[in-house]
């Protein structure tokens, strides 16, 4: 332990804090003079620990969204990485078609999966193949990443399967180059799954026959609970969508009266999409998790989705002991982290964008109730080489300095020490995926102030080496102790 403190003025010591608070540097120093009168003075002390760091797995995630991944990828450091997903779809209260089906008849249906141009992870031209399945039992509320498939479905007996590639080479570049969103005015990268046309004709039979099927949300799910969409061959391309671009489609036909009086056909279409008023269940399997939770001399792994994040223990009994809490007052804990850069091959993970750090015991509580940073016991990491701009906050790490930094987190060790002088502190940091806004202080200010809207799990493909190694372990507190002689 390194201890070193002179007599320095209130506003010095002020000064002294901002420093260190805005510095990486672990080789600290002070400077001071007496201030008057003699009989009040402030000691400033500046001393040193080390904190434990370890690999955690994160067997599932709370991830209540409409984001969703399909397939499988296999990275040589962080393992394979499976999603799927299983769904409800959105029916309106008193759901009828739009038209009568000539001769009440259903033609066809289809499920879309839908996906913005370039929004997956991996080989877009490796063939992959997605069967679906249908749920028997009613979805329950269930937002972890961990459930069972075969609790709710008939897996002996799938509606459908498609052999598909990201990058659909059946579409022309010049088709393909008018549409960079997801405009269905335009061609949309998609893949479609022909369903057996007996369940649309299902779906209309119901409206025709028990209509009150479709007077509600629930009764609708209690008539047609969902399905399963899954992988079942391939590996090596990961797609990335939300559920609003998911959607069952069904084509009939209607009969009509063309310009000369001849009876003739229209096409039309019912859709019924996911949408957040319905259960969407995302599921993550992992591989080599025990590799990546070994430990390492060097570094601990970070891997989203789910998969592992990075335990640190704080010394705080060593820290309470060696300040005697009850006589100084803790300044600052300026908390950073470095990592490594990515390994170089065509499709390595990039590092997670955001880093949340909070409590180990808080994290079940943090993300179930929907709460964000707070500053006082959890952290959102930022780019600390931009961070005194107006957009430094919109970074979560520095690429430059590869640091996520989360500032002064001094608060969260008084606490603790405050409640459990006499336990060690262990902190979680995990991926998360921010979202934020921005706010002008008047109409002519040219800057802005970057607050937190959204905080949840991140559902991004990522992986990260926090260094570990002996001088990236220690941590500096700064405290301060009044001296009346």
């Amino acid at each position: 332990m390194i201890k070193d403190f002179r007599y320095i003025p209130v506003a010095a010591c002020c000064m002294i804090a901002a420093i260190m608070l805005g510095s990486c540097n672990d080789d600290l120093t002070t400077v001071g003079t007496t201030i008057q009168p003699p009989a009040d003075l402030i000691t400033v002390y500046t001393d040193t620990f080390s904190m434990k760091a370890s690999s955690v797995r994160l067997d599932s995630v709370f991830a209540k969204t409409t984001t969703c991944m399909l397939g499988e990828i296999h990275d040589p450091v962080y393992g394979a990485m499976k999603a799927d997903f299983l769904c409800q779809f959105y029916c309106q209260e008193d759901f009828k078609f739009s038209f009568e089906p000539y001769q009440g008849k259903i033609d066809s249906i289809a499920l879309f999966l839908m996906y913005p141009a370039s929004s997956w992870y991996g080989d877009s031209l490796t063939p992959m193949q997605v069967t679906v399945y249908p749920i028997k039992e009613a979805l329950k509320k269930n937002f972890y990443t961990n459930e069972n498939p075969e609790i709710y479905c008939d897996m002996l007996n799938p509606l459908g399967s498609k052999v598909y590639t990201a990058h659909d080479n059946s579409i022309s570049d010049s088709i393909r180059a008018i549409t960079n969103t997801l405009d269905l005015n335009y061609y949309t990268p998609n893949v479609r799954i022909d369903l057996p046309a007996s369940l649309g004709q299902k779906f209309y039979d119901e409206t025709v026959n028990n209509p009150s099927s479709f007077a509600s949300q629930s009764a609708f799910n209690a008539f047609f609970p969902g399905l399963y969409v899954t992988t079942t061959y391939g590996s090596g391309n990961l797609l990335s969508t939300v559920g609003e671009y998911l959607f069952l489609r069904i084509y009939y036909n209607t009969g009509l009266k063309d310009v000369l009086g001849q009876d003739s056909l229209a096409l039309r279409v019912q859709d019924f999409s996911v949408t957040k008023e319905v259960v969407q269940i995302n599921r993550f399997k992992n591989s080599n998790i025990d590799e990546l939770t070994e430990q390492h001399p060097d570094y601990v792994y970070l891997k989203s989705p789910a998969g592992v994040c990075a335990k640190f223990v704080l010394p705080t009994t060593e820290i309470s002991k060696q300040l005697n809490i009850h006589d100084r007052y803790i300044n600052g804990f300026s908390f950073n982290l470095r990592f490594l850069p990515s390994e170089e091959w065509s499709f390595a993970l990039y590092q997670p964008e955001y880093l949340l750090l909070l409590p180990e015991d808080s994290v079940k509580t943090f993300f179930e109730s929907g709460l964000i940073e707070d500053n006082k016991t959890s952290f959102i990491s930022y780019d600390s080489s931009t961070a005194t701009t107006a957009s430094g906050t919109y970074y979560g790490h520095s690429t430059s300095t590869r640091t996520y930094a989360f500032g002064n987190i001094s608060s969260l060790l008084k606490e603790h020490i405050d409640k459990s002088p006499d336990k060690d502190l262990s902190i979680i940091v995990i991926p998360v995926n921010r979202k934020y806004s921005s706010s002008s202080s008047s109409y002519y200010s040219t800057s802005s102030t970057v607050y937190t809207t959204e905080i949840s799990h991140s559902l991004t493909l990522s992986g990260a080496r926090i260094r570990t190694e002996e001088e990236y372990m220690k941590v500096v507190v700064l405290s301060s102790k009044f001296e009346n002689n």
